[in-house]
C-alpha cells in the first residue's frame, strides 16, 4: 500500500483555530456553516469543525479539540495554541543562517527537539502533516458506503440526482441506489470547493420534435490561462435532441474550422442513416468565413447564427460549456495534478458526460446515439496511479517490468492515457495491462517555492512542467 500523501501546512502564533482542508484528519466532524477571517484577509466559508489529529514529519502527533474543515483554504494552518495544549513547547533557533520554529518536548530535565518547521524571510513557518494511519474515513463520519464513494470520484463527482440516473441507466458498476446516502451525510471536498452552482433560468421552449443529429449547436471556450500544453481553447459540439457531445482541445482558434469539418465527415460516416439538417453556432469569425458557409450548402447543411450578443440563442452549447467545467474542476481538486493539466480533465469530462441522463431522457446520450446501456466498469478515478508495462526495449529481465504512470482518462474502453509523472508527457497502455492505484495520487514532479513578502503566502511551483506532449497534435486529444 502506498504511503499518506504530505500536504504543507502554515505553523501561526495569531491564530485563533486550526483550518484543514481535508476531512482525513478528523476524528469526529459536525457540519457548520459559517464566515472565518484567514490569513489572506477576507472570509471565507468553513463546512465543519470538530476533533483532529495530524503528524509532523518525524511522528510527532499533534491534537486538535476543535480545528475547522474549510475546502477553499489554500493551505492548512496549524495554530500555536494547538501544539501547546499537545504538550510541546515552541521555540526559535538560527541554523547555518535560516530561522526554524523548534517544537521541543521535556525529559527529566533535559529538552528534546522533536520537530524542526523552517522559515522564511517573510517571518512564515511552514511544516508537512499527514493523518494518523488509523484516522476515521470520510465514509465512516458521513455514512458514506466506500462503494459510493469510488464511484462518486470515478463519474467526476456527480450530484446525487445525477449519480442515481447514471447508475440506473448503465451496467458494469456493481452498486444499488439503496446504498446510497442521504443528502444531509454526503460531503465531497472537492465537490464543495468546485462547484458553484446558480439557479438556471427558464426554458423559453420546453420541448422540441428533432431527430438525432438534426441540428447541432457548437461554441468555443477560452482562452483558459494556464496553457495545457499548446492549447489554449477547446470547442464543443452537442446534438440538440439526444445531447451526445464531442470535445476537442485548440491551440489557436483558426484549428476550429477544420476540426469542425473532420468531425462532421467523422459523423456522417459513423451515422450514416442520420443526417445533418442544421448547424447552430455564434458569430465567432471561424464559424462566419465563406469557407465554412460553402462547405456547409454543398451538403445541404443550414447554418444559423445567434443573434450577436444572445448567448441565449446557442444556450445548449453554453451549457455543455459550464457543464464540463463543472465536472473538471473538482477532478483536478481531487487529484495532484497542476492546474495546467485542466487539457486531460476537460476531456475525461467530456467522456463522463456521455453517460450521464440529461434533465429529458432517462438513458444516457451514449445509450439514445449508440442502442445499448453503457458498460462503465473500465471507469478509474482520475488523477490516481496506475502501473503500466515498461517497453521490451527499456526493461531487463530481472528489472521492473511495470513503471507508475498518472491516469488521465481513456481512449477506448480498452486502452487508456497515462502521463508520465517526471516529463508530463501524454502515453497509452492496454487496460489489461495496466494495474491501478485508487489511493494514490501521484504528482507531476514540482516542488514548494516562496512568494515575495508581499505575498506572504506558500504555493506550489507546477510551472516549467508540460501536462501534455507539446509534441503531441491536436487530432490526438479528442474525446
Amino acid at each position: 500500500m502506498e504511503p499518506e500523501e504530505e500536504d504543507y501546512c502554515l505553523v501561526d502564533s495569531a491564530a485563533t483555530n486550526s483550518i484543514l482542508r481535508d476531512t482525513k484528519y478528523f476524528q469526529t466532524l459536525q457540519k457548520r456553516t459559517e464566515n472565518v477571517l484567514t490569513i489572506a484577509g477576507s472570509n471565507g466559508r468553513i463546512i465543519g469543525s470538530g476533533r483532529a489529529v495530524v503528524v509532523l514529519p518525524n511522528d510527532t502527533r499533534i491534537f486538535i479539540d476543535e480545528a475547522f474543515l474549510y475546502p477553499g483554504a489554500e493551505r492548512n494552518l496549524l495554530t500555536f495554541k494547538d501544539i501547546r495544549r499537545s504538550g510541546y513547547h515552541i521555540t526559535t533557533a538560527c541554523e547555518s543562517g535560516t530561522e526554524y520554529l523548534n517544537i521541543t518536548e521535556s525529559e527529566d530535565t533535559q529538552i528534546k527537539v522533536v520537530e524542526k518547521a523552517p522559515g522564511t524571510s517573510s517571518g512564515i513557518y511552514y511544516t508537512k502533516i499527514k493523518p494518523p494511519s488509523e484516522y476515521v474515513a470520510m465514509s465512516t463520519i458521513f455514512k458514506i458506503p466506500e462503494s459510493f464513494r469510488i464511484w462518486h470520484e470515478r463519474l467526476g463527482h456527480p450530484g446525487l440526482g445525477m449519480m442515481r440516473k447514471i447508475i440506473n441507466s448503465s451496467i458494469g458498476h456493481g452498486i444499488k441506489t439503496s446504498q446510497f446516502p442521504k443528502p444531509e451525510d454526503f460531503l465531497c471536498t472537492a465537490c464543495a470547493q468546485g462547484k458553484l452552482i446558480t439557479k438556471p433560468s427558464y426554458l423559453k421552449v420546453k420541448s422540441e420534435s428533432l431527430g438525432f443529429l438534426e441540428r447541432i449547436q457548437g461554441d468555443i471556450c477560452g482562452p483558459i490561462n494556464p496553457l495545457s500544453g499548446p492549447f489554449r481553447y477547446f470547442m464543443v459540439l452537442i446534438d440538440a435532441s439526444t445531447k451526445w457531445s464531442h470535445v476537442c482541445l485548440l491551440s489557436t482558434q483558426n484549428h476550429a474550422f477544420p476540426k469542425f469539418i473532420a468531425q462532421i465527415i467523422r459523423l456522417r460516416a459513423n451515422f450514416p442513416k442520420n443526417h445533418i439538417k442544421s448547424i447552430r453556432m455564434d458569430n465567432a469569425g471561424e464559424f462566419t468565413s465563406k469557407a465554412f458557409n460553402d462547405y456547409c450548402l454543398a451538403l445541404g447543411i443550414d447554418v444559423e447564427h445567434s443573434v450577436p450578443h444572445v448567448h441565449t440563442q446557442n444556450g445548449l452549447a453554453e451549457s455543455l460549456i459550464k457543464r464540463i467545467k463543472l465536472i473538471a474542476r473538482p477532478l483536478l481538486l481531487k487529484s495532484r495534478l497542476p492546474t495546467s493539466c485542466w487539457g486531460h480533465a476537460v476531456l475525461h469530462a467530456a467522456a463522463l458526460i456521455q453517460y450521464r441522463p440529461s434533465a429529458y431522457h432517462s438513458a444516457s446520450p451514449h445509450q439514445l446515439a449508440r442502442g445499448q446501456q453503457p458498460m462503465i466498469s473500465h471507469l478509474r478515478k482520475f488523477g490516481c496511479g496506475v502501473y503500466v508495462p515498461i517497453s521490451p526495449p527499456q526493461r531487463t529481465s530481472m528489472g521492473p517490468h511495470r513503471k507508475l504512470g498518472v491516469y488521465v482518462g481513456y481512449e477506448t474502453p480498452s486502452i487508456i492515457k497515462y502521463s508520465e509523472p517526471k516529463t508530463g508527457d501524454l502515453f497509452t497502455a492496454r487496460y489489461a495491462d495496466s494495474i491501478f492505484n485508487e489511493d494514490h495520487f501521484p504528482a507531476l514532479g514540482g516542488g514548494l517555492y516562496l512568494k515575495s513578502k508581499k505575498c506572504r503566502e506558500i504555493e506550489w511551483n507546477d510551472t516549467g512542467f508540460h501536462s501534455i506532449d507539446p509534441r503531441t497534435k491536436d487530432t490526438e486529444l479528442e474525446v
